[in-house]
């Protein structure tokens, strides 16, 4: 059940980093002189490696050591490239046009793509409870998506705007699917939990460096550390809280369960929004709580598995 226990606390964890992240681009884009939104994302990421600096000290005095091989680190990197990098920046392009609920609920289709992976690609077998409680989980996620679908066509908004936040977030959920999927390989390469977060954290923040150098913004980069703004630098906090007890959960279980388990992240999100009071613009439907109970059911149905 611990590694059922920390999948949930990781979905916790990605709900307020896209709560965060959506507040700090929120600021952004009112500001006299927005920046350009990679800068949020990066950093976010350097949060991460700032925070994995503190975890690999403590490392390295505090544990014993771990054989470490190149295969195990190029799969971790490419996880980190995937969910970091490309996935996250992705997810905060979506944000900027959907918000954190609704972006939250375009990956749904991540746990399919990692279903699949994980079944094919890491021959993980499941028994019939954590089958019915995947399928619960993924039926309630369906449901939510079509509730959202029916109520923004009803709203007069910009259609392509729309359609451009769902590719995006549909393209994220496959590109973390798949790095998901690359993680949990590296993680049984290596299996540790702070050498694998801060190898794909590594690889991601050198990635958004060099982009962001191609782009020409070296000076924003320094800008950004020195006044850096308090929602971006809460959302790398959760980002790295969520990618430590995610870690975790994938060495201890099967992939598909740990990530069918955080795709109860739109709940959390849904609850922080409201909770924030920053749900004006992104309210969900009365059927959203029934919804909700048949993602709850299904996620308790895989904790207890």
């Amino acid at each position: 059940m611990t590694g059922e226990l920390f999948a949930l606390a990781a979905a916790v964890f990605w709900s307020l980093h896209m709560i965060f992240a959506k507040k700090a681009q929120s600021k952004n884009i009112q500001s006299a002189n927005p920046v350009d939104p990679m800068i949020g994302l990066f950093i976010t990421i350097f949060v991460n490696n700032v925070i994995n600096i503190f975890a690999l000290s403590f490392r390295h005095f505090a544990l014993d050591p771990v054989p470490i091989n190149s295969t195990g680190v190029i799969v971790l990197a490419l996880a980190g490239l995937s969910n970091s990098f490309a996935g996250r920046g992705l997810l905060f392009a979506s944000v900027s046009i959907l918000g954190a609920a609704k972006t939250g609920l375009t990956k749904t289709t991540m746990p399919v793509f990692v279903l699949i992976g994980g079944v094919f690609v890491l021959g993980e077998r499941f028994g019939q409870r954590a089958w019915l409680g995947i399928g619960i989980v993924l039926f309630g996620l369906f449901l939510m998506s079509l509730d959202t679908v029916r109520r923004e066509n009803k709203k007069l908004i910009d259609t392509a705007q729309l359609m451009k936040g769902i590719a995006l977030g549909l393209s994220a959920a496959m590109i973390m699917g798949t790095g998901g999927v690359l993680r949990k390989a590296g993680v049984n390469a290596i299996p540790d939990t702070i050498l694998a977060v801060s190898i794909g954290s590594f690889a991601a923040l050198f990635a958004c460096v060099t982009v962001l150098l191609i782009k020409g913004k070296g000076m924003e980069i320094l800008l950004a550390v020195k006044n850096i703004d308090f929602n971006y630098m809460m959302s790398g906090v959760f980002a790295s809280a969520a990618l430590y007890t995610m870690v975790y959960s994938l060495r201890l279980i099967p992939v598909a369960i740990t990530n069918s388990i955080i795709a109860t992240e739109p709940l959390f999100t849904i609850l922080f929004v409201w909770l924030m009071k920053e749900g004006k613009r992104e309210k969900m439907g009365i059927q959203t709580l029934l919804f909700g109970i048949i993602m709850v059911t299904g996620t308790i149905i895989l904790v207890t598995n």
